[in-house]
């Protein structure tokens, strides 16, 4: 019922709500803190740069690793490629800043460089949620193999176009150039304060725009993807609040960055483990149907043999081994009559009356069409002939339900039974002997025990 009720706007509604107030907190707990003063250490921003550049390498593997796994995920190309870009990108503001690696006193920095690179770095991740939006609602259509292969190279080359960029616009090439910051006074120069951060908050809110319209957010890794977008706008309203660079807002926003970072990191290993969950679901059917018959729910002849070997091998009088095989009279009349449907019904019938008649640790088989063996481990053969006669009164019992019409007709079963006391015996000879006393029963006129001698 809860399901129903979160339509595709009740969702939009509820993440729009939560990412305000989640910021909303954020951004309380800032001006709180800013209110007092404190002496940030000087390793505090390198640090993070280097924790956020790992953590979007990390994100970059896991989301390309998905897609090699699972060609219908091929629209997360686009936001890997983003996430490899941006790590590799985030070099450029670590080599800005040499001090932080050598024994240098701190700063002398170029905070010029690095606002370029955290300015290239937000326009490839942003217009790479765009492409993964896009991608998702055009999957139908790029679903070949050129198309892909076409894809691929397209995000790989703007990706590559969009550092290079970044690269020529900053100290290293003398071509290009762009003040952002005042290396002098430390302070957000006009064109940022005034037209490029404005442009890039609309830019990542076009991103959120368009993964909340074409995803619903049905997903937990869509629901990542957003919540990135709320924290790179938050990131640069919070950049946007002090001129200064040197300021707690530089820092704070890289914190508030690489807590955004952190979970599509947590999305991800989630969506990791949901993947490996449905994988050992599979697994376990897979196991249970390759030990199973799975007409009648009992096991199959391979797992009776692999069991039987082991168990043959410990067999005494102390710990006899008892066989039962049990064959359906005239079963082939009930095919030939009432067809192969209720004779699947009868084959069900007998093998959920054997499966409640053992124990744990015995085994019920099914061996053929209408052939039937239990092994009883540690049952002596008076108390294997008393477990097999008690089983063909029960299936005595089923005229009335016959009646009914669970059963096409009543139906009956011939037993052999044979039980070793010692340990030289294979499972072939076992089930030769069983069958040679099951024989015997039918012989005698069906619907019997017979031991074998």
């Amino acid at each position: 019922m809860f399901k129903r009720m979160m339509t595709p706007f009740t969702k939009k509604l509820i993440f729009t709500l939560l990412s305000l107030s989640f910021f909303l907190v954020l951004h309380l707990l800032f001006t709180h803190h800013f209110k007092h003063p404190t002496q940030l250490s000087p390793m505090l921003y390198p640090g993070l740069t280097i924790l956020l550049m790992v953590l979007h390498l990390l994100i970059a593997c896991l989301l390309f690793m998905r897609v090699y796994c699972d060609s219908k995920r091929f629209y997360l190309v686009a936001i890997a490629s983003g996430f490899m870009g941006s790590a590799l990108i985030m070099t450029g503001t670590l080599a800005s800043f040499p001090a932080w690696f050598t024994n240098q006193a701190a700063g002398g920095g170029n905070y010029n460089d690095a606002a370029i690179f955290m300015l290239f770095r937000h326009i490839i991740l942003a217009s790479m949620c765009s492409c993964t939006a896009l991608f998702y609602a055009l999957r139908a259509r790029i679903d070949g193999t050129i198309m892909r292969l076409t894809c691929f190279i397209w995000v790989i080359g703007a990706t590559l176009l969009l550092m290079t960029l970044g690269y020529l616009y900053s100290s290293y090439n003398p071509l290009l150039s762009v003040m952002l910051i005042d290396e002098y006074s430390l302070s957000w120069q006009a064109l940022w304060q005034n037209k490029i951060a404005y442009l890039m908050i609309a830019m990542w809110f076009a991103s959120l725009a368009l993964i909340i319209h074409f995803s619903h957010l049905k997903n937990l890794l869509w629901l990542g993807l957003a919540i990135l977008c709320v924290g790179d706008i938050g990131t640069l309203i919070i950049m946007l609040s002090d001129p200064h660079t040197n300021s707690l807002a530089w820092f704070y926003s890289r914190i508030f960055e690489t807590v955004s970072a952190l979970i599509i990191l947590l999305v991800l290993l989630c969506d990791v483990f949901q993947l490996y969950q449905r994988s050992y679901h599979k697994y376990q059917i897979s196991y249970h149907n390759s030990l199973h018959d799975t007409l009648s729910g009992l096991y199959n002849r391979r797992f009776l043999f692999e069991h039987a070997q082991h168990a043959l091998k410990s067999a005494s009088s102390e710990k006899p081994v008892s066989f039962v095989l049990c064959d359906i009279d005239h079963f082939k009349q009930i095919n030939d009559r009432y067809g192969h449907l209720q004779g699947d019904k009868v084959i069900n019938f007998i093998g959920q009356l054997l499966l409640n008649a053992v124990r744990s640790h015995d085994v019920a088989a099914r061996t053929g069409g209408e052939e039937f063996v239990l092994m009883l481990n540690g049952t002596s053969n008076v108390n294997a002939m008393n477990i097999a006669h008690r089983i063909k009164s029960q299936i005595a019992g089923q005229d009335a339900r016959s009646s009914q019409g669970a059963l096409p007709k009543p139906v009956t079963m011939s037993m052999g039974v044979y039980t070793v006391t010692e340990a030289n015996c294979t499972i072939e000879e076992c089930l030769e002997r069983a069958d040679q006393a099951m024989y015997r029963a039918k012989k005698e006129g069906r619907n019997r025990v017979v031991n074998y001698h």
